[in-house]
């Protein structure tokens, strides 16, 4: 505080004690105010370092992608919502935001994911035109941009389906009735944190 006195010019005149006990509480005062106003930047950086910290505390996911690109922008649900987006609109387009459950062990054409109430609801390949891994993807983050649909499974393509999954004879053939269930075709999809070898189709 000494040194803030001694910044007053000497050569200020003045006409008693009074307005110089004036004149100093009002430096003192624009003191105070320059010193919050610098203070206030300070308190945001440290803010900013701290939420930072926080951040790099929690990586991000390491994403691994199949198909097209899934566009930016697009609306994104959760999957367990398409049935009532159906129902309203008709239709249901989107990114659609899933759990794994597994997926096709013979080509990874198809992938199962979480539904309503944990329910596997099954995610196809868009005209087989690419494949997600055939194994190590169970209970990975996913992304998918397509279409859900309701549509009739026939009986032979639901034994396939079981024999993609690997199914037991016993479990194949116990199927002798159509199912009417929601489906989703996907044009692109991505996966976090797929394991480095994770089995594809062509791998020997």
């Amino acid at each position: 505080m000494k040194d803030a006195l001694a910044t007053v010019e000497p050569s200020l005149k003045f006409g008693s004690n009074s307005d110089r006990s004036l004149h100093l509480i009002s430096e003192i005062h624009s003191m105070k105010i320059q010193f919050l106003l610098l203070s206030v930047p300070l308190f945001f950086v440290g803010c900013d370092a701290t939420k930072s910290s926080n951040d790099a505390g929690q990586p991000a996911p390491d994403w691994s992608y199949y198909g097209e690109d899934i566009p930016e922008g697009a609306a994104t649900f959760a999957v367990k919502d398409a049935a009532a987006m159906i129902a309203e609109s008709g239709s249901a387009v989107g990114i659609f935001e899933a759990e794994i459950v597994q997926s096709c062990q013979t080509m990874g054409c198809w992938m199962t994911v979480k539904g309503t109430e944990d329910e596997a609801v099954r995610v196809f390949m868009k005209d087989h035109a690419f494949f997600v891994p055939k194994d190590s993807v169970q209970g990975k983050k996913s992304y998918f941009y397509g279409e859900a649909f309701y549509d009739t499974i026939s009986v032979d393509l639901q034994k396939h389906l079981l024999e993609d999954a690997g199914a037991t004879a016993a479990e194949i053939e116990a199927v002798t009735v159509p199912v009417y269930e929601l489906a989703f075709e996907a044009a692109g999809v991505m996966i976090a944190d797929v394991p480095e070898g994770a089995p594809m189709a062509g791998d020997e």
